[in-house]
C-alpha cells in the first residue's frame, strides 16, 4: 500500500510542479499543438542566432533518450490498463504505478533540467524579461480559473 501511495504522490507532486517557462522551452511542444511556444518565447526574448543553436543542440543529444522514455512509458501504461482488466492483485498493481510514477520523476527532472539550460543561455535582460512573461500567464491562468470556478 505504501508504493501506491508514493505513485499518487508524485503524480500530485508532477502537477503542482509543473512551470510555465517549461511548455515554452519544451522540445516536444509542436506534439502537444504548441508549435508557436518555443518560437514565441525566443522572439519575445530576442535569443540571438548562437543561443538558438545551443538550445537546439542540447535538445537534439537529448532526443533519443526522450523518445526511449515516453516509449517505456506508452508499454507501462499498457501493462498497467491490462493488469487492471485481468484482475491482477494490489501488489502487481503497486508494482506498476510505482515504476510508473519513477518514470513520472524522471521526465519531470529532465524537464527541469532543459529549463535549467534554457535559463542559462539568457542574459540578466532576458531573465527579467522571462520572469516578466512567467508572471503574465500565471496571471492569465489565475483569472481563467477564477472565471471557471465563478461559472461552474
Amino acid at each position: 500500500m505504501k508504493n501506491w501511495k508514493m505513485v499518487v504522490g508524485s503524480f500530485a507532486l508532477a502537477g503542482v510542479m509543473v512551470v510555465p517557462a517549461v511548455s515554452m522551452a519544451c522540445d516536444n511542444a509542436r506534439a502537444h499543438g504548441r508549435a508557436q511556444g518555443p518560437e514565441k518565447i525566443a522572439k519575445e526574448l530576442q535569443l540571438t542566432e548562437a543561443q538558438r543553436a545551443e538550445l537546439k543542440e542540447y535538445r537534439g543529444a537529448r532526443r533519443e533518450s526522450k523518445l526511449a522514455q515516453r516509449e517505456q512509458m506508452h508499454k507501462l501504461r499498457g501493462e498497467i490498463r491490462e493488469a487492471i482488466q485481468s484482475g491482477a492483485d494490489q501488489a502487481t498493481l503497486a508494482n506498476l504505478g510505482a515504476e510508473l510514477g519513477k518514470l513520472e520523476v524522471a521526465k519531470m527532472q529532465r524537464r527541469n533540467q532543459m529549463l535549467e539550460r534554457f535559463e542559462s543561455v539568457l542574459t540578466e535582460e532576458q531573465l527579467a524579461k522571462l520572469e516578466s512573461l512567467k508572471a503574465e500567464k500565471k496571471k492569465r491562468h489565475m483569472k481563467k480559473g477564477k472565471a471557471f470556478h465563478d461559472h461552474g
